[in-house]
């Protein structure tokens, strides 16, 4: 057993085993094992026990794959005790403590109901009374059964083909350990529905750009700010309606898209900074043009303000939609917002487990979740508009529920995987409240699942983890990332490094021809652990449309940045110029690179893939973050 100071109650529990049924052995031994060297997770049905002075009764603990039931604790003291509402669902055996150190998220005692109580733990003085493992909550909500992106047990689609089991967040086992209490996610979007039966919105939070004040930001053509919450935070387990990923989640709804103007976007991300943990934002660049779309600097401003002040120093996490327009030649790299350093791109799959036909390539997506690919196949269900106005309006989507009017199963794209994104980070900030924004970022990367594993594009980077331009690091795995959670140390301060391609002239790109190539040398950069690249590229090439730009690292790993293609107006689905758009520079967002270290030699090679227009490669930079 491990050797802990004020931790006898090892020992004793050691003891207790002998006393239980043989198939409960092995559980207790993972208890035991779990308890020493890592910590464990418990269901808040807590009390003082009267026969027993000093001690705490504890109904349900998870660790590892098994559950626990009725044991008591003697404590040696009180640490805190909170001053609101619950934060947890769960309580926490923190063993990095000595002696350790017990957080209750809810015990009555008296009559009184305290949340948060921090207590020390001296022994376990009563062993488990039963143990089994650990299975996958399945909510009571009615449409739950329809959530293949939460449960795919190949649910058949509107078009009669089946999806492939297994093909989901992984979510189920998950809630055994956290469902997004005490977290609140700010819905970036349209609009929300304030007053849907089925979200759990924060009164008179949510803010309404129309007339810039708070109040409520619904309309009759709200209906995806709505769906979105209804994904990432929908209520569960309330017999009613949907499921959210979170679902014990609070949601505030911020309505930028309604706005009558576009000065707001900056605004939107850092509004109520000190209480949001998370923002939602399922929307950027028009899709399907093929255009470069910068970023404004302010809004980028606004990004590092909430991931530098955020959540006490923690930082906010925000997530973003890749992109819908892979169809039109689009990628997310093209997207000065989702392809930007503190945000999470997320790619959308269907229920085949493939890429939705629909979701931008990049090498800035980090990780896909469900949007599946359209209402007459099979798309996601969530929340929708309370009443006729919405999606589910019973006239323009035939294949949407009838009589369900307050739900939807017509949701998809990236904004659809995006929200979901959001719910599982809720569950692993509830199961890890001292996560900084980049340990989520690292922790949905490394516990991600390779799905579509035929897929050709599939490569392993420098750090041993598999990436692809169409998956990032694969699909969430929910239940994998809040395990890893729960036990996860967070990672250094990060460092930034700045290098400049030192041209002594321009370089020519040979119309329609072969690559052109330069190279950057990194050196003491003292960066071993790579989290993102950015790109500032520089061309006087009159069509950037006929492009191909790809990265490659010192560890050998090939990012693609643009891709030659065609451009249309969004306005009318017109071919136009793409133009000289990377005149003034454009910079492009890699993390594919995640864990490699920064210096040696990075080359970036640029090929004219169409006959007609010519340039130059004017110049180039890169800025590494890591530590």
């Amino acid at each position: 057993m491990c050797e802990l100071a004020g931790a006898t109650a090892f020992t004793l529990l050691a003891k207790g085993i002998a006393m239980l049924e043989t198939t409960q052995r092995r559980g207790c031994a993972v208890l035991v094992a779990w308890w020493c060297c890592v910590g464990g997770v418990a269901l808040a049905a807590d009390s003082l026990d009267p026969a027993n002075p000093g001690t705490v009764k504890i109904g349900s603990l998870v660790v590892g794959d098994y559950r626990f039931e009725d044991f008591s604790v003697r404590f040696g003291g009180l640490v805190s005790v909170g001053n609101g509402s619950a934060t947890r669902t769960y309580d926490r055996l923190d063993l990095t403590k000595s002696p350790p150190q017990l957080t209750i998220a809810s015990i009555n005692v008296q009559g009184q109901t305290y949340t948060d109580v921090v207590i020390s733990v001296t022994e376990i003085t009563r062993p488990p009374s039963a143990s089994g493992p650990v299975t996958d909550l399945v909510p009571n909500d009615p449409l739950f059964v329809d959530q293949w992106h939460l449960k795919n047990t190949g649910q058949v689609g509107r078009d009669g083909v089946a999806g492939k089991p297994g093909e989901d967040l992984r979510v189920g086992r998950a809630w055994n350990y956290a469902t997004g209490t005490g977290i609140q996610i700010a819905v970036v979007d349209d609009g929300l529905d304030v007053f849907h039966e089925d979200l759990q919105v924060v009164p008179g939070k949510s803010w309404d750009y129309r007339t810039n004040a708070y109040g409520d930001p619904s309309s009759t053509n709200s209906s995806h700010g709505t769906s979105c919450a209804g994904l990432a935070a929908a209520k569960g387990n309330n017999g009613l309606g949907v499921t959210g990923v979170a679902f014990h989640a609070r949601v505030v709804g911020y309505n930028l898209l309604s706005a009558t103007t576009g000065e707001y976007g900056a605004d939107a991300v850092t509004k109520d900074l000190a209480s949001n943990h998370i923002y939602s934002n399922s929307y950027g660049a028009t899709d399907g043009n093929g255009l470069i779309a910068l970023s404004d600097a302010a809004w980028r401003a606004a990004i590092d303000t909430g991931t530098s002040l955020g959540r006490n120093g923690k930082g906010v996490i925000y997530t973003w939609a890749a992109g819908n327009g892979h169809a039109g030649n689009d990628r997310s790299d093209y997207d000065g917002q989702a392809n930007y350093q503190g945000v999470l791109a997320i790619g959308a799959l269907n229920d085949q487990g493939l890429r939705s036909s629909y979701s931008e390539m990049g090498s800035n997506v980090l990780v896909a979740a469900f949007g599946g690919e359209f209402c007459a196949t099979h798309t996601t269900t969530t929340a929708d508009v309370s009443g006729g106005p919405g999606y589910n309006d019973g006239a323009t989507k035939p294949d949407d529920y009838a009589g369900q009017a307050n739900y939807t199963r017509c949701m998809n794209g990236t904004s659809a995987a995006t929200p979901e994104a959001s719910g599982v980070v809720a569950l692993l900030l509830e199961a890890n409240p001292e996560l900084g924004w980049r340990d989520v970022r690292a922790i949905l990367a490394g516990t991600a699942r390779k799905n579509d594993p035929s897929h050709p594009d599939w490569v392993t980077n420098g750090a041993g983890l598999k990436v692809n331009h169409s998956y990032g690091f694969g699909a969430i795995d929910a239940s994998a990332a809040v395990q890893a959670a729960l036990v996860w140390n967070n990672i250094p301060a990060q460092k930034t490094f700045t290098a400049n391609a030192l041209l002594a002239t321009t370089l020519p790109i040979e119309d329609h021809g072969s690559a052109v190539t330069s190279s950057i040398r990194v050196a003491g950069s003292g960066i071993s652990n790579l989290e993102f690249v950015d790109v500032n590229f520089f061309t006087d090439h009159t069509e950037v449309g006929d492009l191909e730009i790809t990265l490659t690292s010192p560890a050998g790993t090939p990012s693609t940045l643009a891709v030659t293609h065609s451009c249309v107006n969004p306005s009318n689905s017109e071919a136009v110029a793409c133009g000289a758009a990377m005149a003034q520079g454009v910079r492009f967002g890699v993390v594919r690179v995640l864990g490699e270290p920064a210096d040696g030699t990075w080359t970036l090679a640029v090929r004219d893939g169409k006959t007609g227009a010519t340039g130059a490669v004017t110049g180039w930079d890169l800025k590494a973050y890591g530590y």
